[in-house]
């Protein structure tokens, strides 16, 4: 039920969106707040053990949809203990993936773990403490061979680096023989050089962000108390902190406008593009004017346990508490140091010199070179979101063959944004039910069913702090109408450009003036959110085999409700814009049940003991993830979608957003293993076997149209929506009263999910060591590990770009709510320099595949493309240590 098919590879449980899994440590909450993905607040020797749930989930777990991942880390006791291990990774000892020509070092790069733990007073008092050090320093290649820097031509790769300290402590006490505390901390350093945006590779030096710092820690402390000898009372109190440190532009740069960050994009403004990488200063701010960064979030929690056992109606397990969930989100999210951005369109504008290798900028007064503001008008106060939880689970076991799990849980959902208004008050009960069947009343084949409910919080960010003025940046955007500049370089390029701009009036400016925004002016949550939630329904039976092995077979079928969704109409208004000097069209963010996401899967698993040496095991899914509502994005983790009131007199055509196959569909997915042990008089061996297939994900032709504009034909001039004059011409819909109507949207021009990459498989192989006891408590180990031992190469994301009349000329726009759209063929002849030619238009078509559409980019750092679309290759890895 668990698969890495959510964006950037996140984990995606049941088919939950990747941001709404619960991942705890200790009982406690390690989610970060905004993209909802798991921090590793944790060092791997000191885990004693992991659960994961992916359905049927006790009412003692809320705030998600997905499914529930706990951790328990160790302990320390009347005995001395411990662990030193290192771990050792080369880039040499990683194979390339095919075209891959980046750089291999040598260099060998190590991880330290050490684990101690013990009394301090016996029976009373315990400790434990770990520690974990790495320090990398990788060779990367720039976005194009050497590059140019004030000095001259510099190397055509540099070093990123990392540094990572994490310490762990933990003491136990045992105040009476029934009550005992736990409090531990886990604080992390982490410090990074030369960082740049994944999206925009670094095209220079003076892009890199030079140096980060990204602290994270977490403290909690556990209460367990034996009341009587059936009541048990446990508390929980946690806190976790995470900022980013001089993330962004500084004062290295020697003015406000050398704290520029330059994207630069293939394509042109009018036409879209596709980012290439980036120049200038780092993109955000990391100066000491700005603000940083804090991602912060408390837990505390008080339950009950109660054994009740009666004659009549047998046992009962009841477990009953109250869960506070606090988070909050406070960051100027400044774009740069400088607060201006500048967007570089059209591929000829980023020019190589003669040698094919250093860079230079062109620029035009042709309107693809665009100088964008970006003010914070208002500085945040950081977002207040809160769950209040009350819950009570009853595992009832009537007899030796029927038994029930009886559950509630009440969530209450209340938030304020980073202006502190009020944008959530909202509760809902979900139950918990299940039934579980024990045919013979041994154990040896149980049934079982139930039906949850899950209730998840307010997401943060894009959600939270959609209508909120504060923190984040308000815009606005002009095109360069200064002197044409050619082959110049950033430095002399940021020169001229402010020079033209400060000679025009600045930002006072509106002559050069396209368009912008306030933030938070008109963006609107006109009600309170409403909690998202899933509905669940389970069926299973499980059987032993034999004596040593076991079968379980699960279905799973999931819907989810209350999507956030954006609303714009005539009837939500518009609102002046004192920033714009116009009016804006209001946009109301919702929660709705308008959209579809929905999932089912069959769940198999199984393990076998065949001789006392030999172990199998293995799991298998099937599922499927079908709908329109995806919700998230990499970089940005929940964003709202737009529903069927969001423009709908431009928008609302059937393939723009139509049900299908979703991104994060992993239809089948395989786990099995063999494992043999052999003593000697060496030592202990273990060789295993472990045997991967991912069914490839889904993917869709999707191009941009512009909703506004359309291609008269003859059956629109017969209907009288445009003129015969206009015949063949693009011309535009009549505005029904909006002030900046979209300019582009998503045209589904195959079924959603209608293409895959490739299937996954990989075997991989581990052999363990370990010494015989030395004086009767250590041992040494050395565990090796080859991933992918056959190296197999399949391509399992790549190239889906689809070329419109938004994209090329030699297109034709056409109307999406009528028309069926023309495809141009895929073939070499119908490309000049990669882009669609005069073929395409003489045959009247109104889209085309890319050339290397569905296919995997090789990996060539000088022709803007990435190993990361092939899985990853043959992989070495070794650890050593000691065990105490």
């Amino acid at each position: 039920g668990v698969t890495s098919s959510g964006p950037n590879g996140n984990q995606v449980i049941s088919g939950a969106p990747s941001y709404d899994n619960l991942y705890m440590i200790d009982g406690a909450t390690v989610n970060e707040n905004l993209r909802g993905q798991p921090h590793d607040l944790f060092i791997e020797d000191a885990i004693q053990e992991t659960t994961v749930l992916t359905g049927a989930i006790s009412a003692e777990f809320g705030r998600f949809t997905g499914g529930v991942v706990t951790a328990v880390s160790k302990s320390g006791g009347n005995e001395f203990s411990g662990t030193f291990r290192d771990s050792f990774q080369s880039p040499k000892w990683t194979a390339p993936s095919k075209g891959d020509t980046s750089a291999r070092t040598k260099n060998i790069n190590q991880t330290d773990e050490a684990t101690l733990g013990g009394r301090i007073i016996r029976d009373r008092l315990w400790f434990f403490t770990a520690g974990r050090y790495f320090k990398q320093n990788n060779p990367k290649n720039f976005q194009i061979g050497d590059n140019p820097t004030s000095d001259g031509i510099i190397p055509d790769t540099y070093t990123n680096g990392r540094k990572q300290r994490r310490l762990e402590g933990k003491l136990t006490g045992q105040v009476t023989p029934k009550h005992s505390i736990t409090a531990s901390m886990l604080d992390i350093k982490d410090d990074q050089t030369n960082n740049f945006n994944p999206t925009f590779p670094a095209m220079e030096p003076a892009n890199f962000d030079t140096q980060r710092s990204l602290p994270n820690s977490f403290r909690t402390i556990n209460y367990n108390g034996v009341i009587t000898n059936s009541f048990l009372i446990e508390a929980l109190a946690a806190k976790k902190a995470f900022t980013f440190v001089g993330s962004g532009g500084d004062a290295r740069f020697p003015d406000d406008e050398r704290r520029t960050f330059i994207e630069g994009t293939s394509g042109t403004f009018s036409h879209g593009a596709t980012p290439i990488g980036g120049f200038g200063a780092p993109l955000f701010c990391g100066a000491p004017t700005c603000p940083d960064e804090r991602r912060d979030n408390k837990n505390w929690q008080v339950k009950g346990t109660y054994y009740l056992s009666t004659k009549g109606l047998g046992t009962h397990n009841i477990v009953a508490g109250y869960d506070n969930w606090m988070s909050t989100l406070r960051s100027d999210n400044h774009q740069s140091a400088s607060d201006f951005t500048v967007g570089l369109y059209a591929a000829g504008q980023i020019l190589t010199n003669p040698d094919g290798q250093s860079i230079n900028i062109s620029a035009a007064p042709d309107g693809n070179t665009l100088l964008i503001f970006w003010p914070i008008l208002e500085s945040s106060k950081g977002t207040d979101l809160t769950t209040d939880s009350i819950f009570v689970n009853d595992k009832w076991d009537l007899n030796n063959k029927l038994s029930f799990n009886l559950g509630a849980r009440y969530d209450k959902n209340q938030g304020k944004n980073s202006a502190h208004q009020k944008i959530a008050d909202d509760s809902k009960t979900s139950p918990r039910l299940g039934v579980t069947y024990d045919v013979f009343g041994n154990g040896r084949l149980r049934l079982n069913g139930s039906y949850s409910q899950y209730v998840t919080s307010i997401s943060d960010g894009n959600i939270a702090d959609a209508s909120s003025p504060a923190g984040s940046p308000s815009y606005l955007y002009w095109y360069y109408g200064g002197p044409e500049m050619n082959h110049v370089s950033s430095t002399q390029f940021f020169t001229q450009l402010y020079d033209w701009f400060k000679s025009v009036g600045y930002t006072s400016n509106r002559d050069f003036l396209l368009g912008g925004k306030t933030n938070g002016l008109a963006s609107r949550i006109p009600f309170a959110l409403k909690s998202p939630y899933v509905g669940e329904f389970t069926i299973g039976a499980g059987t032993q085999v034999g004596a040593h092995g076991f079968l379980r077979a699960d279905y799973i079928d999931r819907k989810w409700n209350n999507f956030y969704v954006n609303e714009t109409t005539l009837a939500t208004g518009q609102i002046a814009d004192p920033l714009l000097g116009g009016n804006a069209d209001i946009t109301n963010l919702v929660t709705s049940n308008d959209l579809e996401r929905k999932y089912h899967a069959v769940q198999l698993q199984g393990s076998y003991q065949m001789f006392s040496r030999v172990n199998l095991g293995g799991n298998y899914t099937y599922s499927r993830l079908r709908g329109n509502h995806v919700g998230e994005t990499g970089g940005s983790g929940p964003v709202p979608t737009a529903g069927p009131n969001s423009y709908p007199e431009y928008l609302n055509y059937a393939n723009r957003n139509p049900v299908g196959t979703l991104g994060s569909d992993q239809t089948h997915k395989l786990r099995a293993w063999v494992s043999y042990d052999q003593p000697t008089h060496v030592g202990n061996f273990n060789v295993s076997v472990l045997q991967r297939f991912d069914s490839g994900l889904p993917y869709s032709a999707v191009g941009l149209v512009d909703p506004r504009r359309r291609q008269c034909n003859s059956a629109e001039v017969s209907l009288g929506e445009c003129t015969a004059a206009n015949l063949g011409k693009r011309v535009s819909i009549a505005n029904p009263g909006y002030n900046f109507p979209p300019t582009s949207a998503n045209y589904y021009f195959s079924k959603r999910g209608g293409f895959r990459f490739d299937d996954l498989t990989a075997t991989d192989l581990a052999v363990n060591w370990n010494s015989p006891s030395l004086g009767g408590k250590a041992l040494i180990f050395v565990e090796a590990e080859l991933r992918n031992a056959f190296n197999e190469q399949a391509a399992v994301s790549g190239d889906t770009s689809v070329f419109t009349n938004r994209s090329s000329g030699n297109l034709l726009a056409f109307n999406p709510f009528t028309e069926t759209p023309v495809e141009c063929p895929n073939v070499a002849a119908n490309y000049t320099n990669g882009a669609p030619n005069a073929n395409c238009l003489a045959m009247g078509a109104n889209f085309m595949k890319g050339p290397s559409f569905g296919k995997a980019r090789a990996g060539n750092p000088t022709t803007f493309t990435q190993a990361g679309d092939y899985q990853l290759p043959r992989t070495f890895l070794v650890s050593a240590g000691v065990r105490f």
